[in-house]
């Protein structure tokens, strides 16, 4: 019985592990070649300080990111608002700046957001 219960809580680990891991293809593509300095957002009193940035077209950036709350924040880039595709997932961080290259984007609007506290939503335009 103590063999089958181990097997049993082994197999619930595993399962639950696998179900948390992101793949492969849900993974966004790393940048390659070198980052130009992108620009900087801040998050402070539980929202963006800037919610509209302009970066150049077909470049990577290094986005710079200052979180000056205790709350955990992250800026997140997606497609679009429905958030369903990844561009580039920076991590989560509580008062203190941290920096992400970002993939070279093309021509258009992009969505980004914190992923824990997904009200807090930004737009970049990439020119």
């Amino acid at each position: 019985m103590k063999r089958l219960v181990a097997t049993l809580g082994l197999v619930i680990v595993a399962a639950v592990g696998a179900a948390c891991s992101p793949t492969a293809a849900a993974q966004p593509s790393a940048p390659t070649g070198p980052a130009s300095d992108g620009p900087t957002i801040v998050a402070k009193d539980m929202k963006f300080q800037t919610t509209t940035v302009e970066v150049k077209a077909g470049e990577n950036l290094n986005l710079h990111f200052d979180n000056q709350d205790s709350a955990p924040h992250n800026v997140a880039i997606y497609k679009d608002a429905n958030a369903s595709e990844k561009i580039s997932i920076g991590d989560v961080v509580s008062s203190s700046k941290t920096d992400q290259v970002v993939p070279a984007l093309a021509a258009g609007t992009y969505f980004f957001r914190c992923d824990v506290h997904t009200n807090m939503t930004g737009t970049i335009v990439v020119k």
